[in-house]
């Protein structure tokens, strides 16, 4: 359980409280979230020993890419948050499956390899 003190002194912007919406996006918000997913990112590869065929190295020039990873941070956000609900973890986990099966289907789609990116046609 997590004290009340713990939670208090939480920075705000570690849990955002809304998803990113990238057709809204100046291209200096673009990038700022861009880095902030990125970081997200690094962590799930490295943490679900995820390989190039899920989530290729040049994942943020694939929109879809992109739109599915952010939505996938944002429900990992609200699933771990310290508001959340006990069982959300689990649910995130049954929503992350669905997530690396269409992740793997658009990563195939981009032909892209490790060290070899093909834009989006």
């Amino acid at each position: 359980m997590t004290s009340p003190e713990y939670t208090e002194n939480l920075p705000p912007d570690l849990f955002p409280t809304f998803p990113v919406c990238w057709a809204t996006l100046s291209d200096l918000e673009t990038e700022d979230s861009l880095e902030e997913l990125e970081d997200w990112i690094t962590w799930l590869v490295e943490r679900y020993t995820l390989d190039h065929r899920t989530v290729p190295p040049c994942w943020e020039h694939h929109g879809a890419l992109v739109e599915e990873l952010s939505a996938l941070r944002t429900a990992w956000i609200a699933a771990f948050n310290v508001t959340g609900r006990p069982e959300a973890p689990l649910e995130w986990h049954a929503q992350f499956a669905g997530a690396r099966q269409r992740l793997t289907d658009w990563a195939s789609r981009t032909g892209c390899r490790t060290g070899t990116h093909r834009p989006d046609r």
